[in-house]
């Protein structure tokens, strides 16, 4: 259980078609800085992953943000943006509850701003349990809502964007609410991912 966004994608990307989402990825990673978006490797510390061969990171686990029990997190309908680390008001980015923890108004940590890695390599090596699907594999990063889940979002509407139809994506969001942020941000530095569109359930 918890915010999770996940595709399905083919065991091998082109060399050149990965190299373009990473080069992409790059030119977005400056903006996500500015955003308060902090990145870490898979696990929460050292440094990401990004290259020609595999995209790896996490959200910074030692982040410095006040620490709180939010449970188990979930956007608000309207959810946006990253919400900047304020010790004088730390519960502002809660706007109500959902039965399982905080509903969040954006995107906020209790403390600990890792959660479920990204890994996105260019030749997947299936896990047990990552069976072919119509010719792709599924795979899945739940983000919990922490403000790394904008990089990870951004990733996507990248990947979809160079790998067309060989890549389909599906959220917990509602709709395109909680992706407009990645969206307008791509838009923006890129010139694309207003044509960004989730797979239907």
């Amino acid at each position: 259980m918890g915010y999770t966004h996940s595709w399905i994608r083919p065991k091998e990307i082109a060399p050149a078609a990965f190299s373009n989402i990473v080069a992409d990825f790059n030119q977005v990673l400056p903006y996500l800085g500015e955003a308060g978006v902090r990145l870490a490797g898979g696990h929460g510390e050292g440094e990401p992953r990004i290259n020609e061969d595999e995209v790896w990171f996490n959200g910074l686990e030692k982040c410095g943000h006040p620490s709180r029990d939010l449970g188990i997190t979930w956007p608000a309908k309207d959810a946006r943006g990253v919400s900047p680390p304020n010790p004088k008001a730390p519960l502002a980015q809660v706007v109500g509850e959902w039965f399982a923890g905080a509903l969040l108004g954006s995107r906020t940590c209790g403390g600990d701003c890792s959660h479920e890695t990204l890994y996105f390599p260019r030749v997947l090596k299936p896990s047990d349990w990552q069976k072919p699907e119509n010719g792709g594999y599924f795979d899945f990063c739940k983000t919990a809502y922490k403000p790394y889940d904008l990089a990870v979002t951004a990733f996507l509407v990248i990947a979809k964007h160079h790998l067309r139809e060989k890549l389909s994506v599906s959220s917990d969001s509602d709709g395109l609410e909680q992706w407009q942020d990645a969206i307008r941000l791509c838009q923006a530095v890129l010139g694309y991912g207003e044509k960004f569109r989730l797979r239907a359930e």
